[in-house]
């Protein structure tokens, strides 16, 4: 008789023969596991220290913001207060820089200039306005109709603005009088 070998299959017949592989392969996992926890752990408790870091920091900058916003409003409220308090006085102030630059030598030339040879000018009162506008009442006395026509028009063409002849009357020698109001503004 042929003697047969026996092949070495092992189908779960000698389970004990493959614990060895079933545990090198357990215990892989398990290195790996625990090596994937310990990284995870890590990272979580690296960042977690840092998202403690940030809320802190975070908190922080709150307050001072809360600190900025109060501080603005306390420095707005004394400024509304000291705004209140000084208005007259820098009012005052104000309109007396802007009397002494505004040229008072330019105005009358350019009024002068605007007046035909025949007329005159009998009063006048002149009100300094805000934003270097002069507001001008006047009185001038001419011999016809013609003369008030060349006025406006000669007024018009300079710095004068807004005019208007208010009353008309003769005086005792004949000359028609008219009184006008007019505004000139002045380039700062």
């Amino acid at each position: 008789m042929i003697e047969r070998e026996r092949l070495g299959l092992n189908l779960a017949s000698h389970p004990l023969r493959n614990k060895r592989f079933f545990y090198l392969i357990l215990f892989s996992l398990a290195v790996i596991l625990l090596l994937i926890s310990f990284l995870a752990g890590k990272i979580f408790f690296e960042y977690n220290d840092k998202a403690q870091e940030t809320k802190a920091s975070i908190k922080g900058m709150d307050k001072l913001v809360k600190d900025a916003q109060r501080d603005e409003k306390d420095f707005s409220g004394r400024i509304e207060d000291v705004t209140i308090k000084y208005k007259g006085k820098v009012d005052l102030i104000n309109s007396i820089i802007l009397g002494k630059s505004f040229s008072w030598i330019e105005f009358l030339s350019d009024l002068e200039n605007s007046l035909p040879d025949s007329s005159y000018i009998v009063s006048m009162a002149p009100t300094l306005a805000k934003d270097s506008k002069l507001q001008l009442s006047f009185k001038v006395a001419y011999s016809n109709v013609d003369d008030l026509l060349e006025l406006y028009n000669n007024l018009r063409a300079l710095k004068f603005n807004q005019i208007k002849i208010i009353s008309e009357a003769e005086n005792e020698k004949g000359l028609l009088i008219s009184e006008i109001s007019l505004n000139y503004e002045k380039d700062i």
